[in-house]
């Protein structure tokens, strides 16, 4: 027997199919498995209304952030034709609520991979050392040898090493810190660099500022706001942070997905004149900023 939720400003699909999250599959057309921790459950959207089995209202509303006001979000960092464009093509993507350690094995199972990839290889670690469908625990995962065996490659070793630091307490010491130090926390894993621990911040610990820069956004945004130059990613965080503020991280998900599906309509825009004045003269001010913050430091 199906419950249901009234829902606003929410698109299931765009949800789940952005690339936060790795444990869904389609059951039919328009019904999502879910699984997430040891959670298992059927969802499924018709119109303004949130069809779902298994689990509670409290539970859909928590885990779909539904509690996030996204029109004044989107308000906040629609700031440019190229982020208009994107908000409303995916309108109603919300940054999901993962289990911290789910999220960070499988962002650490990401590194130099890809979607299909990830998704199978937290498959296969469900299945050799989970229970049932949960994803296995730190201390249930495999050894390095066992996790090289179902063909994780180099980041065996990081995802043992990062079980270790987890069930010595590090994900519950992080719920705690600033998003800076959240960030040098997860960064003490081996393997995890700013990327990784971006994505963990944003999407296990709700840290809406954090700013994941990986391949796409890496050439999505040297393309709009840096005139087609290169950029570290250093910079390209620093501007993030300044030019769309608090949200900073539901703007790189939308980012994210408008430029996967739709890179060839962003490559042949140009960019407004006066766009790029604007966006030139932030940029300026933000490299300024980062500067005399390197001076001042002891």
């Amino acid at each position: 027997m199906a419950n249901s939720l009234v829902v606003e400003d929410f698109s299931l699909r765009h949800t789940l199919e952005c690339g936060q999250f790795f444990r869904w599959n389609r059951a039919s057309e328009d019904v999502y498995e879910v699984q997430r921790k040891d959670v298992s459950f059927r969802v499924w959207q018709e119109g303004g209304r949130l069809y779902f089995t298994d689990v509670s209202a409290g539970f859909v509303k928590q885990f779909f952030s539904l509690d996030h006001d996204l029109p004044a979000i989107t308000r906040a960092i629609d700031r440019d034709p190229w982020m208009h464009a994107a908000i409303r093509r995916y309108w109603g993507l919300r940054i999901l609520r993962q289990d911290p350690w789910e999220c960070t094995a499988a962002f650490v199972t990401s590194i130099a991979s890809n979607i299909p990839r990830i998704t199978r290889n937290i498959e296969d670690m469900t299945g050799a050392f989970g229970i049932g469908r949960q994803f296995p625990l730190p201390e249930e995962l495999g050894s390095e040898q066992r996790l090289r065996a179902l063909r994780l490659g180099f980041r065996a070793k990081y995802l043992v090493d990062a079980a270790r630091l987890a069930g010595a307490g590090l994900l519950e010491d992080i719920e705690s810190m600033s998003e800076r130090d959240g960030r040098d926390a997860l960064m003490v894993i081996p393997g995890v660099a700013e990327k990784v621990a971006d994505c963990v911040l944003l999407y296990a610990y709700g840290r809406l500022g954090a700013f994941p820069v990986d391949t796409w956004i890496r050439k999505v945004m040297r393309q709009i706001y840096f005139e087609g130059r290169r950029a570290s990613d250093e910079r390209i965080r620093h501007f993030a942070s300044h030019y769309f503020g608090r949200y900073a991280g539901y703007a790189q998900q939308y980012l994210y997905v408008y430029s996967r599906e739709h890179w060839d309509e962003i490559a042949a825009k140009s960019v407004p004149k006066s766009d790029t004045a604007v966006i030139r003269d932030l940029a300026s001010k933000v490299m300024t900023t980062r500067v005399l913050a390197r001076a001042q430091r002891p």
